[in-house]
């Protein structure tokens, strides 16, 4: 189940979701009437089932038809694949910044960088190695970049 935390910042409402998205999600009731603008961080988001998805999609798409400027911010690698598997996941919203999944060439330990899109662009998404912080080996990138990227090439 998802929670929200919510922090007023001037016209900006900072929605910080945490928890799965799944049937019983209503964002009507965890976020209320789509402010002017709205920046929702999905760091703590491991999972969305398909309910979830048609739950985000309607929520998104009423705020921005009521004009709310969307920003995603720290998507976590669920929310990157549904971004890539439905077109209008972001339902017109920026996505500024996105966890990239890692794998310890030593250790085989999973772990997951945080990169700005804008610099993933400007890179042309030649990512660079991670420290692993378990035993300091180093991390590889562990997706298909073409699958994992295909929102940012959609997007230009």
């Amino acid at each position: 189940m998802v929670n929200v935390i919510k922090e007023q910042k001037g016209n900006v409402l900072l929605v910080r979701l945490t928890g799965s998205i799944e049937e019983s999600v209503n964002f009507d009731q965890l976020i209320g009437s789509p402010p002017p603008e709205l920046h929702v961080n999905c760091k703590e988001v491991p999972r969305i089932n398909s309910v979830g998805v048609k739950a985000w999609i309607k929520y998104f798409q009423t705020a921005q038809s009521k004009g709310s400027k969307l920003k995603f911010i720290e998507c976590s690698t669920a929310i990157v694949q549904q971004i890539n598997l439905i077109s209008n996941f972001t339902c017109g919203g920026e996505v500024e910044s996105i966890y990239v999944p890692f794998s310890c060439t030593t250790c085989k330990s999973e772990l997951v960088g945080l990169f700005k899109c804008e610099d993933l662009k400007k890179i042309e998404l030649n990512l660079p190695e991670l420290k692993c912080s378990k035993c300091a080996g180093k991390a590889a990138f562990d997706d298909i970049p073409e699958e994992y990227f295909a929102f940012l090439v959609r997007n230009e």
